[in-house]
């Protein structure tokens, strides 16, 4: 819970009183040459200070946008502090945006800086300051110049002698020559009602729209999941999810408010070593990085042989049957605990080995950002973790539900946080209202009023609430299949389910207005790799030819049978095509690795209706 901040009003005031309460405690932490830094609250801060003063020298006047172009790391909280502190707004932009994207949100936005993460996404932007397409811009702050591979290739240097751009170490220097009462000050002018942020839906159809976000839903977030979760300033967390994103800036807004330590991984490549380094007492993260680890387990015991696999496997069933009875708040009986204790020194090798990659400190996962399988969910609790998967859009700052490690319920997203009220309408969509439902939809007024009508947020999302006041999510109501026998389907349950098998990397379900269901699928490159050379088979070089080799077919679909096995006949997939590459984020993906359902339709439109056309649908 929270260390002292309480009698807080904005996200400013709360930083600076952090930073006045605690300034020797450490914050954050980073690599930096191979080593961890760690950063005290006033080390995070007098770099916000720098940052937000030097900006405001520049011109950034109150109520102005100043956008944010790079991946998350702690240059990207300094200078989102920096802006809201002097009275600025920030525009987040996921560094996997295209250009045309970029340009769209910094128009929309009517942003007057951008601050980009390197020179990589200087190229990026090149392009559009060439031809014209930026000219809001007043400045850009780059935060590396070094040595860049793009940059080489696009012939596209740091742009030195234009007085629009500026390196990080200038805008600091610029910042540290201003009177530093002045940030405080300029600080404790931000009211509830000011906007915090511009967040812009990553948009599985259409363009994106700027979600308004005030300093009184971020207070109202974070009060949330400081009353929600037991964190407190003991606390280690590692930052890796995008901070465009608003689960991780919901985050970044909870840290400041408990005042835990958040450290930055590197990369999302070096996740899991980074985890075994800072050893963090919780992790927050998308289903899809869950459902990675329970391949990774799964493929490891599925790489035994014999006597020692079946004995692995009856363990983990085992273990997963007792994880579902007590998610149910019942006892599994004589029998599974006999089973349990005959199937322990197996499976707590597989738990050790589990604990150990992870750091070895973990109290519960946070699961958000997209609906989590319960399989995935049930499989980490038979591994000895506990997850917590909340539910909330961009619209509602992050979580309006979220079990708690007192009361989780494993297959629902939990209970209606601190502020919010929840209640499903007649059909069957989810409405909330209270302190964390967004101020409008930036420059949208239609827009706005289709969603928030008779004070209510109208989610989009289909659900229902048990009688202990769980809330299960259904679909997106958009997403909704309905065949030609009018049977409703949710997607993406039965998406979730059939990924489960570790061959299947990523996958898309269609059928509206259809006689049966089909599905495009791509493939996890190292398991079908091994699956093949583990059957005698030869191994084709690329994916695309792996794709098209009969005996890959023929393991996929065992794997869709014995998937479809546990679904009503209606809901199976009856048939599919594997696509020669896995999907990409920007392409089929969302930053946050949700399936653009829509765009996947658009690009392979051809595919699917030859799916139906070849078997009469």
């Amino acid at each position: 819970m929270t260390a002292t901040a309480t009698a807080t009003t904005t996200i400013n005031h709360l930083f600076v009183q952090r930073a006045q309460e605690m300034p020797d405690t450490v914050a954050l932490r980073r690599k930096v040459d191979g080593s961890w830094e760690d950063i005290t609250w006033k080390g995070y801060y007098d770099a916000a200070r720098k940052i937000g003063l030097g900006l405001r020298a520049l011109g950034l006047e109150k109520g102005q946008t100043a956008a944010i172009l790079s991946n998350t790391r702690a240059e990207w909280a300094f200078a989102d502090l920096g802006i809201l502190c002097v009275g600025g707004i920030t525009v987040p932009i996921y560094q996997s945006n295209l250009p045309e994207e970029v340009e769209y949100i910094l128009d929309n936005s009517d942003a007057k800086f951008l601050i980009l993460e390197d020179l990589d996404q200087w190229v990026k932007c090149k392009e559009l300051v060439d031809e014209g397409k930026i000219e809001a811009i007043k400045h850009f702050v780059i935060m590396e110049t070094g040595d860049s591979e793009t940059v080489k290739a696009a012939d596209c240097p740091y742009p030195e002698g234009d007085e629009r751009f500026l390196t990080l170490d200038q805008l600091l220097e610029k910042g540290e020559g201003e009177d530093e009462a002045t940030f405080a000050e300029l600080a404790q002018q931000a009211t509830r009602d000011d906007p915090v942020t511009y967040i812009y839906t990553s948009g599985t159809t259409g363009k994106p729209k700027g979600v308004v976000l005030t300093h009184g839903n971020a207070m109202g977030e974070a009060e949330a999941l400081d009353d929600g979760i037991d964190i407190t300033t003991q606390d280690v967390t590692l930052a890796f999810l995008p901070l465009a994103h608003v689960f991780a800036r919901a985050l970044h807004w909870t840290q400041i408010k408990i005042g835990y330590v958040t450290a930055f991984a590197e990369a999302i490549p070096k996740v899991v070593d980074n985890m075994g380094e800072v050893k963090p007492t919780f992790f927050a993260a998308v289903p899809r990085i869950y459902e990675k680890i329970h391949q990774a387990v799964t493929a490891k015991i599925n790489a035994n042989t014999g006597f020692k696999k079946s004995y692995a496997l009856w363990a983990l069933e085992g273990a997963l049957q007792t994880a579902r009875i007590e998610n149910e708040g019942q006892s599994a009986g004589l029998g599974l605990a006999l089973r349990n204790t005959l199937g322990g020194p197996v499976l707590n090798k597989v738990k050790a080995g589990l604990q150990e990659r992870t750091g070895g400190r973990i109290k519960f996962f946070i699961s958000g950002g997209a609906p989590l399988s319960p399989e995935i969910a049930f499989f980490l609790k038979a591994m000895g973790f506990t997850v917590l998967e909340g539910y909330g859009l961009t619209e509602t700052t992050a979580a309006t539900h979220i079990n708690r490690p007192e009361a989780c319920k494993l297959g629902t997203v939990g209970k209606v946080v601190k502020g919010v009220e929840c209640k499903i309408a007649p059909d069957g969509e989810i409405l909330t209202r209270g302190t964390v439902i967004m101020k409008e939809y930036y420059q949208r007024p239609e827009a706005t009023a289709e969603v928030l009508k008779d004070g209510w947020f109208h989610t989009g999302d289909i659900g229902v609430i048990d009688a202990q006041g769980f809330l299960k999510i259904t679909d997106r109501k958009k997403d909704l299949i309905i065949t030609a026998a009018g049977k409703n389907i949710a997607p993406q349950n039965v998406e979730n389910h059939i990924k489960t098998h570790p061959l299947i990397s990523q996958i898309a379900m269609f059928g509206d207005k259809k006689k049966f269901c089909v599905a495009l699928l791509t493939l996890d490159e190292e398991a079908i790799r091994k699956a093949l050379a583990d059957a005698g088979h030869s191994v084709p070089a690329t994916m695309a030819e792996i794709a098209a080799d009969p005996n890959v077919q023929q393991m996929v679909q065992a794997a869709i049978d014995e998937k479809n096995s546990h679904l009503p006949s209606y809901e199976t997939i009856k048939y599919f095509d594997i696509l020669p590459a896995d999907f990409e984020v920007g392409k089929e993906l969302t930053p946050t690795l949700k399936v653009k359902r829509k765009k996947v339709s658009e690009l392979y439109a051809d595919r699917i209706e030859k799916l139906y056309s070849a078997h009469g649908g």
